[in-house]
């Protein structure tokens, strides 16, 4: 008759002779180790799902004004094939000031005539451009709007 005692002691040898299956191979290389934030420019455009990050390859990310200025280019043809669009207006400018955990940014049309998305658009694809230190706070200011509106992006805020 078999104890309880000598089923686990039998159990318990089994399972040290099986090991968990996985062969010990030593290390495996399987490509470049992660390296942080991808190269390239980082956009936000809306789409079908709302807005999203668009990285467009590049050996390094742009600086602040050359990211904010690719933005208003709109998606290129791969973005658009994906159902991306730009909400900005299709003219008009965008003079980025940035200082030590802020950005000001100073738009050639009135903030009144943009969607909550194109605003969106700008403050992400902002908050999201190089910079050192902690995401700056945006702020916002036009001919209709000469003090600094403060804004944050939607999809970067905590909680």
């Amino acid at each position: 008759m078999t104890t309880p005692r000598r089923l686990a002691a039998a159990t318990a040898l089994l399972l040290l002779a099986c090991g968990c299956s996985i062969p010990s191979t030593g290390p495996v290389r399987s490509g470049l180790p992660a390296t942080g934030i991808e190269p390239g420019t980082r956009l936000y455009f809306p789409g079908p799902q709302g807005i999203r990050l668009a990285i467009r390859p590049g050996p390094q990310r742009e600086d602040l004004q050359k990211t904010l200025d690719s933005l208003l280019s709109g998606p290129d043809p791969a973005e658009r094939r994906t159902g991306l669009y730009s909400d900005l207006p299709a003219t008009g400018k965008v003079q980025a000031t940035a200082t030590p955990g802020a950005v000001t940014l100073r738009l050639s049309w009135p903030t009144a005539s943009l969607s909550t998305t194109a605003i969106q658009q700008l403050v992400c694809t902002t908050e999201d451009a190089p910079a050192a230190g902690p995401t700056p706070h945006v702020s916002i200011v036009s001919s209709d709007a000469p003090s600094a509106i403060q804004q944050q992006c939607d999809l970067h805020r905590n909680g």
